[in-house]
């Protein structure tokens, strides 16, 4: 993951935009702030808050990755909608990826892909127990000292 800065190097993140949900046609637009701490006994625990335009309260995500290497890691997230989750990871030259598969709450991905400027592009796709889906594309980028 030496390629990467993003969640293997501290620091905060920053990005922005829009989020499609299976029970509404609208796009709905979002803005997000990871958090990044050192490494500290082979994890990082990392904090991401999302705010979405239109709604007051604001979605705080826990994630912790663990087992990393150059090419794979695990994370578990962790939020008040759907608790502990685990999924694994790869690391690609150009990508950072984990999923979420059977895990009885709810299954998806996140991808991000490295820009030539540091930034990344971000797609994700998740699936409630009850079929909602929601579609997630943005960018991220870190937050200047």
């Amino acid at each position: 993951m030496d390629t990467h800065e993003f969640i293997t190097k501290p620091g905060v993140w920053v990005g922005e935009g829009h989020m499609v949900f299976s029970a509404s046609p609208e796009q709905v637009k979002y803005y997000t702030k990871w958090t990044v701490p050192p490494l500290v006994d082979r994890q990082i625990n990392v904090k991401q808050q999302v705010e979405m335009q239109g709604v007051e309260d604001h979605v705080n995500n826990h994630l912790q990755f663990t087992m990393i290497s150059e090419t794979a890691f695990n994370v578990k997230i962790d939020n008040e909608l759907f608790g502990n989750v685990v999924g694994k990871g790869v690391v690609g030259p150009k990508t950072i990826a984990w999923e979420f598969r059977g895990t009885g709450a709810f299954e998806g991905l996140e991808v991000y892909e490295l820009q030539e400027n540091g930034d990344y592009l971000l797609h994700g796709e998740y699936t409630s127990t009850d079929h909602h889906r929601t579609i997630v594309d943005g960018r991220i980028w870190k937050k200047a000292q």
